[in-house]
């Protein structure tokens, strides 16, 4: 279980996306997963989202990652982000009630635990995993100089409910020695324009910036 603190929990009671679709358009959230192998950490997107009351989780593929950050970002209907994973519902799963991806999400079965969690063990800037070429989207476009990082959600619980939160993590190195790696609480009210900033690959120290840490 996350052990955010109790004021994080209070600023982000639901998920920003559920905020700014339209209704009707279903809500969705990319989630990003750490796992461990050979002793490294890699990060693994999902997209999180609920059809005929039941929670679903779909893998994102690296060659379909950008596009789904896109259509996310603008909070495209999720009909149409799962239409790029390969997932076509039928009219009658398209209601508002049956597609509820960020609420009441089981930590069960995301697969969270606190060591995964915490910003040790989630790298900006990560290599690619030996068995699914998982490969951080900032490690692709972002010049090395301006950092590493990426939003990841957690799932914190209240009331018996499950919520997702936003932070950011990041790192920056220099000549091969790694000087900062750290995590952000992002609140509700920044979280579309670090993710504009994040989908456009802006430099790390600009994201802070919003967030208001000064390096």
């Amino acid at each position: 279980m996350d052990k955010t603190p109790s004021k994080n929990r209070e600023k982000l009671q639901i998920s920003p996306s559920k905020n700014r679709r339209r209704k009707g358009d279903g809500n969705g959230f990319i989630y990003w997963r750490t796992i461990t192998k050979n002793g490294k950490d890699y990060q693994q997107a999902y997209y999180h989202w609920k059809e005929n009351g039941q929670k679903k989780t779909r893998y994102i593929s690296k060659k379909l990652l950008g596009d789904i950050q896109e259509a996310e970002a603008a909070k495209r209907p999720v009909k149409e982000i799962l239409l790029f994973l390969g997932i076509s519902i039928t009219p009658s799963n398209n209601s508002p009630s049956n597609l509820l991806g960020d609420i009441q999400l089981s930590p069960s079965k995301s697969d969270i635990s606190p060591s995964n969690n915490s910003p040790s063990n989630l790298l900006g800037d990560i290599p690619s995993s030996p068995s699914k070429s998982d490969i951080s989207p900032s490690k692709m476009r972002r010049h090395k100089e301006e950092g590493s990082g990426n939003i990841h959600w957690r799932i914190i619980t209240k009331k018996d409910k499950d919520y997702p939160q936003a932070y950011y993590h990041f790192e920056f190195w220099t000549q091969g020695d790694r000087l900062i790696k750290s995590s952000k609480y992002i609140p509700k009210q920044l979280i579309h324009r670090v993710e504009q900033l994040e989908q456009e690959k802006a430099p790390v120290k600009e994201i802070l910036q919003v967030l208001g840490v000064e390096l």
